[in-house]
């Protein structure tokens, strides 16, 4: 799916999720061509790359984790985002009871401090890939990761009156995803953020379903060439 023949498509910013790094993307990556991509690093496993900004106009994919952040700092000439087993709240509360209770996301906190490489090992075995991480387990980024996770909340920036700040925003969901399932998904974009759905997709889309995500980059590298 190269889009080489594009007149000079925007480049790429992606940002991955919880317990990977900017490797996650090859797969699509492959499948785009030679599209310029930069990618942010959280530093979970290695040194962070927090300042990573294409220069210029670009389109910005997020992943779980990496979607909730660029709801929470959408970039400068960001012309649209792609949010992919994505949420704009992770964390239940009172008023979003789809959220993932927080005993559960501290109980992952407090197995950091002690075991960080069986947290993030148990944690990508129920993602739903069995390969290893790629290095040792960086706790404290992952832990401050977790707080985000568990606290942040990006529902108002979507909401009509709040959210023209951000650029034009597409979600591709997996229809069996164990981390993000599907009431989260509705419950964070419900009428206001068209959502594609993969029904068979887990959440490891980029993953297991290359393809599909390199044909919603795609896509949306086009809508945004034409606005």
């Amino acid at each position: 799916m190269a889009l080489s023949g594009d007149p000079a498509p925007p480049a790429l910013f992606l940002v991955h999720g919880w317990g990977f790094t900017p490797d996650f993307w090859q797969p699509v990556r492959a499948r785009l061509g030679g599209v310029e991509a930069t990618a942010l690093d959280f530093g979970f496993f290695g040194p962070e790359r927090m300042t990573a900004r294409p220069a210029g106009r670009h389109v910005a994919v997020g992943h779980s984790l990496g979607a909730l952040w660029l709801l929470l700092n959408p970039p400068a000439d960001c012309a649209g985002m792609l949010l992919i087993n994505g949420f704009a709240r992770f964390g239940a509360t009172t008023d979003y009871p789809q959220g993932i209770p927080p005993r559960v996301i501290e109980r992952m906190a407090r197995g950091l401090e002690h075991n960080p490489d069986d947290v993030v090992a148990t944690f990508r075995g129920r993602a739903g890939i069995a390969t290893p991480a790629p290095g040792p387990a960086r706790a404290e980024r992952l832990a401050r990761a977790l707080e985000l996770l568990r606290d942040a909340d990006a529902r108002g920036a979507l909401a009509a009156e709040a959210g023209t700040g951000l650029p034009p925003i597409r979600v591709l969901a997996g229809g069996q995803d164990p981390i993000a399932p599907p009431a989260m998904t509705e419950a964070s974009f419900r009428d206001r953020v068209p959502v594609e759905w993969v029904e068979d997709g887990g959440h490891l889309l980029p993953l297991t379903h290359p393809d599909r995500c390199a044909a919603a980059i795609a896509r949306l590298i086009a809508e945004s060439g034409r606005s």
